[in-house]
């Protein structure tokens, strides 16, 4: 289990502070169910930040490499992580505030869990159904389905009708 790192996020962006860490990926319970292994590291950036207008930001910067299985061979790839977000904080409700801004929302909070909020932002830029790409699969780029001509349906009228004119 790693070891926590907690925030005040409003005080963190008001203070314009920024903080720089790293994280074993096998620590990350959700992430790790999700991964064709659990090796390897992320390197996260959180900043904070108050616009002109007193609004309060985080930015979260993300590397590293994931090490997905893929949804056609189920073999493992490398998964490139390379995030930045920003998160505006508000007090109240984050979907709310989010459709009448263009940037993200997340909520406020005295004690926020700086790993989870890590965790949450890759787990939203994963991609739902992970696939190398055909050329690079074990699978093969025809995903085990053999290449089937379709016959024009005119062609098809007009060779039945050439059949039927050598009958007469």
């Amino acid at each position: 289990m790693p070891e926590q790192v907690i925030i005040n996020s409003i005080e963190f962006a008001r203070n314009s502070e920024s903080l720089h860490g790293k994280v074993q990926v096998e620590s990350l319970d959700r992430l790790r169910d999700l991964l064709f292994s659990n090796s390897g590291a992320l390197e996260y950036t959180l900043t904070g930040k108050r616009d002109g207008d007193g609004k309060f930001f985080l930015t979260c910067i993300i590397k590293g490499v994931l090490q997905l299985r893929c949804q056609r061979c189920l073999g493992a790839f490398s998964y490139p992580v390379s995030l930045d977000s920003e998160l505006e904080l508000v007090e109240h409700d984050p979907d709310l505030a989010a459709e009448h801004g263009l940037t993200d929302a997340i909520k406020a909070d005295p004690n926020m869990d700086v790993l989870a909020l890590v965790e949450d932002e890759v787990l939203l830029d994963l991609p739902m159904a992970p696939m190398h790409s055909p050329e690079d699969c074990q699978a093969g780029g025809n995903f085990g389905q053999t290449k089937t001509v379709k016959q024009n349906a005119f062609s098809a009228l007009a060779a039945l009708k050439t059949q039927d004119s050598r009958k007469i």
